[in-house]
């Protein structure tokens, strides 16, 4: 937490004396998955996200990010496994258009931690990795459509990258529709 504090910082000063923006951001977003294979096997992830943001310029923000993810895997007689994985996450994102423009592409670059705990078996009576507990590096991009000068939706598409590694972008991805509010 110490080097996100720092890194906060090292932002803030690079950024305050241009701020002109000073607008608060919250948003709320869920995604949902299900597959269904034969013989009863299926896979579920639901994912609920939320996240509070300060535009440090127009098209700059940071942002405070939390994700809460439940996946279930079900194949009968082989494995009955659920995660949950929770992050918490600093996060840097640029704004592509104008302010004014009512559609506004972002790029979003952070740093997290990733939580996960995991219970069920696998065929022989083996279990995951109870708890899992590490630092990850974010990487995204998303859409905004602001509907009103308070409201807007967001569509975001956010990578948890395994190791800091970008060959792993497609290892932990989730797309998430919500909305945000603006004050």
């Amino acid at each position: 937490m110490f080097k996100i504090g720092i890194l906060l910082g090292v932002m803030l000063g690079l950024f305050a004396e241009k701020s002109s923006a000073g607008v608060f951001e919250t948003s709320l977003g869920f995604s949902y998955s299900r597959s269904a294979y034969n013989g009863g096997s299926y896979s579920v992830t639901q994912s609920w996200n939320g996240a509070l943001g300060y535009y440090l310029t127009q098209d700059s923000q940071v942002q405070f990010s939390y994700q809460d993810s439940l996946n279930t895997e079900f194949v009968p007689n082989v494995q009955d496994i659920k995660y949950r994985d929770r992050v918490y996450s600093m996060n840097f994102l640029y704004h592509m258009f104008s302010e004014g423009s009512p559609v506004r592409p972002f790029l979003r670059f952070g740093v997290g931690q990733l939580n996960r705990d995991a219970t069920g078996t696998y065929q022989g009576g083996y279990s995951p990795p109870g708890r899992l507990d590490q630092v990850t590096v974010i990487s995204g991009l998303g859409l905004k459509v602001k509907l009103s000068s308070r409201f807007g939706l967001r569509l975001d598409g956010t990578s948890y990258l395994t190791g800091g590694s970008i060959a792993t972008w497609k290892d932990n991805f989730n797309l998430s529709l919500g909305g945000s509010f603006y004050f």
